[in-house]
């Protein structure tokens, strides 16, 4: 794994497929806020949101890869499942779906791109161990009492 960068899944983004230049995670944080009658107002923290990650990078097909790298993408996320995704180092990131794939090629010759720019959006997948607070269905339990 010394090239590799990171693995979503089977595909892996190295410097021979698709190597991303820069990758930012983020973690918003979903608060609540309680508007009060002359007072600041307030907030409750009900939670982390699910995570995103955004890759650019860039593929040159005709180094190296192959034209068909962002149709293994599409494909993955045509699927709607969530993969592992692992660093160059190892470790795990957890699984994560892919939202959206975007291509823009460049250079062409021959009707064929030199050159493609790409982005890949990924979203936390927050799985199902059954930890806390279920909403929905807090709120047909109660209902369900009620009548």
């Amino acid at each position: 794994m010394i090239d590799v960068t990171m693995i979503l899944g089977s595909f892996e983004f190295k410097i021979t497929t698709a190597a991303f230049q820069s990758l930012e995670r983020r973690h918003d944080q979903n608060k609540a806020v309680l508007k009060r009658i002359g007072r600041t107002s307030a907030t409750q923290h009900l939670g982390t949101n699910a995570g995103t990650i955004k890759m650019n990078g860039t593929v040159l097909p005709h180094w190296n890869g192959g034209w068909g790298q962002m149709d293994r993408l599409r494909a993955m996320a045509n699927s709607g499942d969530a993969h592992e995704l692992i660093d160059g180092f190892g470790q795990s990131w957890g699984r994560w779906e892919i939202a959206s794939v975007v291509e823009t090629g460049s250079e062409y010759f021959n009707g064929a791109p030199l050159k493609i720019d790409f982005g890949v959006t990924l979203q936390e997948y927050g799985g199902d161990d059954g930890s806390g607070l279920d909403i929905l269905a807090a709120g047909l339990a109660i209902a369900s009492r009620l009548f």
